[in-house]
């Protein structure tokens, strides 16, 4: 009997790891997603850039700092930055891509330019399914980190290596 009880919670021990670890790499795999999602929109700065080059005055001044953040969003792409971090940076992107179109949808000329449509609409499709993305990941995340909770306070936190993820 002493045996089977040992066996038993030995064995609730060892699938409740096995569910946050599933768990773990399913939030990894997902931030992976978004992060691809965030940088094939940020992969269209240029092509606005270069549609509106000859419609807007002031063409340089406008684009400075979305190109900036742009490029720092690169280097932390390539730094391997939690999902968190480079929110910050695509917050501060998405900020610039509305002040761009802000001034875009001024000019007559540019909005009746098939190009311009096209890849504004692009961009407003890829910050909606990063949209939805996000708040798909922030519920899962809260899911997540009940059961890190549990496990804190359980004995089983002695034998899961795993923590919180930070939240959105």
């Amino acid at each position: 009997m002493y045996l089977y009880t040992i066996a038993w919670i030995i064995s609730i021990v060892v699938l409740y790891w096995v569910i946050l670890l599933v768990f773990k790499i399913k939030l990894d795999r997902f931030e992976k997603e978004i992060n691809n999602v965030f940088r094939q929109r940020n992969n269209l700065i240029p092509s606005i850039f270069e549609v509106s080059k000859n419609k807007i005055i002031k063409h340089e001044d406008i684009f400075a700092e979305a190109l900036k953040l742009r490029k720092i969003d690169f280097v932390e792409n390539s730094l391997w930055m939690s999902l968190s971090e480079i929110i910050r940076t695509q917050t501060l992107i998405h900020n610039e891509l509305n002040f761009i179109f802000r001034i875009c949808n001024k000019h007559n000329k540019l909005l009746k330019e098939g190009n311009f449509i096209y890849i504004r609409d692009l961009i407003i499709d890829k910050s909606f399914e990063i949209w939805t993305k996000l708040e798909f990941y922030k519920r899962i995340i809260k899911q997540y980190n009940k059961l890190i909770k549990i496990k804190q306070i359980s004995i089983v936190w002695l034998l899961i290596p795993l923590g919180k993820k930070q939240t959105i």
